[in-house]
């Protein structure tokens, strides 16, 4: 078998060793001299190396797994296994560091561990040449759990130390009957066709085929023109839409709650960022005593007794006279004035937030351009460009299938990763209540 070691020099002692191991053992082997420049395309010149080889061994420690380039170049092996399932994977860990899940599908060979019985199953796998590509979904679930743990770990002394501040989206409310964000836009259509149309000259039963196909692919811009023609009916159509179906709560919900009560044996958690609009939370920390602030302008301040709620893009309570200076970010225009200023006070509190504490992500896609970009400018600053924030996501499936798709999960952890976040990947939506309440 002709065998590719991708190493750095921090793993010269173990090299060699292996090398001389396998060589014995009837393999050919290649050691790592993939000469990458500047400007190469790093999944072609890869491809190029390893296209020959019948197993590739990726020795992985702290160091690596630090090395932007070093990473780059395990996760374009990956994504090339990925794509055309030819090469055996055996990632080598030399350390006790926590690996990247997508190589969760790999047999781990882990030397940390012991040296000599690492040698001998890793002479193991490669005398069966299909003994590490695929893992059963279990085993994977396992490794994920296990991964999932140890973050959790490190979110619960996060919060033990007053650290933690949680950043939702759209996902938390949904589960309580919030509308998700195209069902709030299309009934909003709804109200402003029937609004600027009372002759019924545009049927409202068209919207669901015409109007949805003109405007799905541009929220925000659909969002302006439902700002401008519903004028000053726009934020009264809003709330009157956000709570239509009565929504209470839900077990996320209920889950932040408990996490937001003050800690017997810590600090409380350090605040909330929602990028919703509805009152759910505050609603439920009321019913249960919690005293917070909700904050949705520069104006608002929280004592130390109150946890900070920042509605970073407004904030529509359920009832109550809504103020003539309440500011929502719906449509382009305001989405626009928010991006351009950096000394916006929600994009300052954000940037705080994501430079000085540990955040914890539910409900968010990581779509926003502008949450995308505060990510990156506080990953930027970071000086040991250490992965120090989380979000939860659902493990991607095969369409119609239960498997996972193993591409789309590579890609997004890829992606969160270069955003300074570590995924804890859950199998199902409603997992995630569960997992938040064993952070406390």
């Amino acid at each position: 078998m002709n065998v590719f070691i991708n190493s750095n020099n921090s793993d010269k002692e173990y090299v060699y060793l292996i090398k001389d191991t396998l060589t014995k053992a009837g393999h050919k082997v290649v050691l790592r001299d993939l000469k990458i420049k500047a400007g190469d395309n790093l999944f072609k010149k890869i491809d190029e190396e390893i296209s020959k080889c019948d197993a590739i061994i990726l020795f992985l420690n702290q160091k690596t797994l630090n090395s932007k380039m070093e990473l780059k170049e395990i996760e374009s092996i990956v994504l090339n296994e990925i794509t055309r399932k030819k090469t055996l994977i055996i990632p080598v860990r030399t350390d006790d560091s926590l690996l990247p899940s997508y190589l969760m599908n790999y047999q781990v060979i882990d030397f940390s561990q012991g040296l000599e019985l690492g040698l001998e199953k890793l002479v193991l796998l490669l005398s069966d040449s299909k003994g590490g590509i695929e893992r059963n979904e279990d085993s994977i679930l396992k490794d994920n759990n296990d991964r999932n743990q140890t973050f959790i770990q490190q979110l619960n002394q996060a919060l033990k130390l007053g650290d933690l501040t949680l950043i939702c989206g759209a996902g938390i409310s949904v589960g309580a009957n919030i509308p998700a964000w195209n069902d709030l836009l299309f009934d909003l259509l709804e109200t402003m066709i029937r609004k600027i149309s009372n002759r019924k000259v545009i049927p409202v039963d068209s919207i669901n085929k015409d109007y949805k196909s003109i405007f799905s692919s541009s929220s925000l811009i659909m969002g302006k023109y439902l700002k401008t023609n519903l004028g000053k009916d726009f934020l009264p159509a809003l709330r009157d839409t956000l709570y239509k179906k009565n929504p209470v709560t839900c077990d996320l919900i209920e889950a932040i709650v408990e996490m937001s009560r003050p800690q017997r044996d810590g600090k409380p958690l350090n605040s909330i960022i929602t990028f919703n609009f509805d009152a759910l939370i505050e609603e439920n920390l009321k019913k249960h005593n919690i005293k917070f602030k909700a904050i949705d302008n520069e104006g608002i301040r929280n004592n130390p007794t109150e946890l900070p709620i920042y509605h970073v893009h407004g904030y529509l309570p359920r009832t109550g006279k809504i103020p003539s200076n309440t500011s929502i970010i719906f449509s382009e225009d305001a989405y626009h004035t928010q991006f351009i200023d950096p000394f916006s006070w929600s994009n300052l509190i954000q940037l705080n937030k994501l430079s000085q504490n540990t955040c914890l992500f539910v409900g968010l896609s990581l779509t926003d351009p502008n949450l995308r970009r505060l990510l990156d400018v506080a990953h930027r600053k970071n000086p040991s460009s250490s992965l120090n924030h989380y979000i939860i996501k659902k493990i991607p499936n095969v369409k119609g299938s239960e498997q996972t798709d193993e591409l789309m999960m590579f890609l997004e952890e890829q992606d969160a990763n270069e955003l300074g976040l570590n995924v804890l990947w859950v199998k199902e939506f409603d997992k995630i209540g569960k997992l938040i309440k064993n952070l406390i």
